[in-house]
């Protein structure tokens, strides 16, 4: 009896675990389907920053610098094997920003190196303002990020629509996984790490 009583204490424990983890979750996905751009064309904004990783990040951060948004923007977390060239050769529509606006940062491999490399860059260019472009589902992350270094200075973010990106299974999977790395940068910053 003291057994079925534990096993059941076990279960119910379990269940309210798995409940509260889902339900996490589903906030998690509500942060991504609500998360919107908080800039305007009338916001003065003098530089723009995009975390590379998935398609469409970099055609949309050139397009809002071809708009008259930002002097400058920067490129963060290029591989070290991708030349310049090769990424202007991508992007011919944009090929004169490239010779004067447009930085590159290979030296980020994570969100949190993408943060602090552009603190460090807007720092030497003296920008104040800054506007972040990723992908919607990276978006509650980068905000948690980039939010260690830019208490002070006006960081205005762009979400670019994903939805497209890959099927439902891969992007449920994206999701997940993304989900536990929000987590991981979020329980880090609730203990002070």
């Amino acid at each position: 009896m003291l057994n079925q009583f534990k096993d059941n204490i076990v279960h119910i424990i379990l269940t309210l675990f798995l409940i509260l983890i889902l339900s996490h979750f589903i906030f998690f996905l509500s942060l991504v389907k609500n998360f919107k751009s908080d800039y305007s064309a009338f916001t003065s904004i003098d530089s723009i920053v995009v975390l590379t990783g998935d398609k469409f990040r970099i055609s949309k951060g050139m397009e809002i610098l071809s708009n008259g948004i930002g002097e400058k923007l920067l490129l963060s977390g290029v591989n070290k094997n991708i030349k310049i060239i090769n990424i202007k050769n991508e992007f011919p529509k944009y090929k004169n920003y490239f010779d004067c606006c447009v930085d590159i940062d290979n030296i980020s491999s994570n969100t949190f190196e993408n943060s602090r490399e552009t603190f460090l860059w807007l720092e030497k260019n003296k920008y104040i303002s800054v506007l972040v472009v990723s992908s919607d589902y990276h978006m509650p992350r980068v905000k948690l990020e980039f939010e260690r270094f830019f208490e002070t200075r006006n960081t205005y973010y762009h979400p670019v629509n994903s939805n497209n990106d890959v099927n439902a299974i891969g992007k449920i999977k994206k999701l997940f996984f993304e989900y536990v790395k929000y987590m991981r940068t979020y329980i880090s910053l609730a203990v002070g790490l």
